[in-house]
């Protein structure tokens, strides 16, 4: 007899999916998890507003590729208009579940394979948005270092840029993750919850260093924990809050530097991808560049040599040896016969 009220296979699929899977098996970040319940929570909100099956009701048998395409084409028709990346974020998330529920409840395969042949959405390449060097020392320039506050905010976009994290990573970074004498690094905490320990320059480290004294970071040794950056009634930084840092003193450099080409706008993610390119033009191999960065594959990275031909050459020069051999050139009015000597010795 079925018991009434009992959760459906799809509850309890999200559920286990959401709080045991992602978090256990795959060792997922927080921020991760959330876009993936996102996801979920709005496609069970088209379920009951397209096909009007609560969320109480839903079976698996009711997850198919019809409905998920059509919850993904809603979005695009509704006030959202999300973009291509948003699209396939989406869709990605709702497949990774599907992949799960196949293992789970395996008389669902032949719906998830459906499902998983769902092709993504083609995006167009957006430009890079960076700083040249000159206008990256121009930035970092303006902080006013006579004030507490000042310092913090330099200490934050220093590193942001010496380290090349994520705006997540730099976030989450802890006072025990930085290491202040040499050689000087940073243990950031990256996506899949891989760690990874970058170099800073010692230029850095003494920013990190004064702004350290400023918190009484250095004086305590409880606080190792305490997450290095805070705002200033000692919340953690959030996204907003690190952008608004950054396009405040963004904004006085470009007033302050008529003469130096800036960008129209910035961001956060802006300053990372200056690193990854001033590397690339001081002649750093782009395997290192990945690895520094924390991509998964060099075909993440290779965006950044989009932006100069030259550092793409190099790059390309470096990761791949030549196919042939310097071939002597042609001399006019040369003897033939020395010529073909050269050639075969």
């Amino acid at each position: 007899m079925k018991v009434r009220n009992a959760p459906t296979n799809f509850a309890r699929c999200v559920t286990r999916f959401l709080t045991s899977h992602l978090p256990g098996e795959r060792n997922l970040s927080l921020q991760t998890i959330r876009s993936y319940s996102l996801a979920l929570k709005m496609y069970i909100g088209y379920l009951d507003s397209s096909a009007g099956i609560k969320p109480e009701r839903i079976e698996l048998k009711d997850i198919t590729a019809d409905s998920i395409k059509g919850f993904l084409a809603s979005m695009g028709d509704s006030q959202m208009h999300i973009s291509p990346n948003t699209h396939n974020q989406r869709l990605s998330a709702l497949k990774s579940f599907v992949r799960y529920a196949i293992l789970e409840y395996p008389a669902f395969l032949h719906d998830g394979q459906r499902i998983l042949a769902i092709p993504s959405k083609r995006s167009s390449t957006h430009e890079i948005v960076y700083l040249e060097k000159e206008a990256m020392k121009a930035l970092l320039a303006v902080f006013n270092q006579t004030s507490v506050r000042g310092r913090r905010d330099l200490a934050i976009m220093a590193m942001l840029y010496d380290t090349g994290a994520r705006i997540q990573e730099l976030i989450g970074l802890k006072v025990k993750d930085v290491r202040l004498v040499k050689p000087e690094t940073a243990t950031l905490l990256g996506k899949g919850r891989k760690m990874r320990t970058v170099p800073i320059m010692t230029e850095t480290a003494g920013i990190v260093e004064s702004y350290m004294h400023d918190r009484g970071f250095l004086e305590q040794s409880a606080c190792g924990n305490l997450h290095l950056f805070s705002s200033t009634n000692r919340a953690q930084f959030t996204r907003p809050g690190i952008a608004k840092i950054l396009k405040r003193h963004f904004a006085i450099a470009k007033a302050a530097n008529p003469i130096i080409p800036f960008p129209k706008n910035i961001h956060p993610h802006a300053i990372r991808a200056s690193r990854a390119i001033h590397l690339l033009e001081s002649g750093v191999n782009i395997i290192a560049i990945r690895d520094f960065l924390g991509h998964t594959s060099v075909t993440t990275t290779q965006v950044y040599l989009r932006v100069n031909n030259k550092a793409k050459q190099d790059a390309i020069t470096q990761a791949y040896p030549p196919l042939t051999e310097a071939v002597p050139a042609w001399r006019e009015n040369s003897d033939l016969m020395a010529l073909l000597k050269e050639l075969c010795s």
